[in-house]
């Protein structure tokens, strides 16, 4: 019994420096935002398109700061003994994939629009250069995105196939 208790107090310790670990990543990022959006607005040369992608880079790290976050927290919630441990830890980590996903694209929009206002100042030489460079990167990123979507239903499939092959318990009554 006492063996269980020293367990559970490791268990109980280790969540809560989990949970004081990123509220202290939190705040520090938080005021390193703060800071640097101090800066940039007492600068006054950073062109208006910089600031902007500047403020979404900061809102969608927030963002992803939380998602990390759940994932961290509801992986250490998973009672590791059960035998559907796997199947929620996987569901776990594809909540979080999903929510990167939509983020991604969110960011992908926005420097999308930022990047041709950004381009029209641009000799028209350098704007076929800059658009291929940017949709060559969206499109690898879908080619991932997709990769990612693939073997996750493979990984659900294979988790979904070894839990109907494995043998039941013996009934020990």
């Amino acid at each position: 019994m006492q063996n269980e208790k020293i367990i559970q107090d490791i268990v109980d310790f280790n969540k809560n420096t989990v949970r004081m670990s990123f509220e202290a990543l939190g705040t520090f990022y938080d005021q390193t935002a703060k800071a640097a959006d101090q800066l940039l607005g007492a600068t006054p040369y950073v062109p208006e398109e910089g600031k902007k992608a500047f403020n979404l880079f900061i809102k969608e790290n927030q963002k992803v700061q939380a998602n990390v976050k759940n994932f961290v927290e509801t992986s250490i919630e998973i009672d590791w003994t059960s035998k559907d441990a796997p199947v929620k830890s996987l569901e776990a980590m594809e909540t979080l994939y999903n929510s990167a996903f939509s983020q991604s694209n969110a960011i992908q929009k926005e420097t999308k629009d930022l990047l041709k206002k950004t381009t029209e100042q641009l000799p028209k030489e350098a704007k076929p250069v800059v658009d291929f460079w940017n949709e060559a990167l969206n499109s690898n990123f879908q080619i991932f995105q997709s990769f990612m979507t693939k073997n996750f239903d493979f990984a659900k499939k294979g988790l979904k196939d070894v839990t109907a092959e494995t043998p039941k318990a013996a009934s020990t009554k």
